[in-house]
């Protein structure tokens, strides 16, 4: 799936999100985003504003649990998609 950017929004191959990553081990030129299992929406997630609220040990698995949609108020059902933006 693509960003209206281009941005591939998959993890690449050989990345994992495994249950000990966190906003702090996550690389820099990772963008996170969030999509309602129910209507489809797709937003931009902050990280630093995210890591001010929740603190960096956050780990990617439990934020994917605290997501509700802003269209519709879903709190289930909804993914993290992580895209990799490209290095000069």
């Amino acid at each position: 799936m693509k960003h209206r950017r281009s941005i591939e929004l998959a993890p690449p191959e050989g990345f994992a999100v495994e249950e000990k990553q966190t906003l702090a081990t996550l690389p820099q030129w990772f963008v996170v985003h969030a999509r309602c299992g129910v209507c489809g929406y797709q937003s931009l997630l902050e990280r630093r504003g995210i890591a001010r609220r929740c603190g960096l040990d956050l780990s990617l698995a439990r934020l994917a649990g605290r997501l509700k949609c802003r269209e519709c108020g879903n709190r289930s059902d909804n993914l993290l998609l992580l895209g990799k933006l490209p290095r000069d």
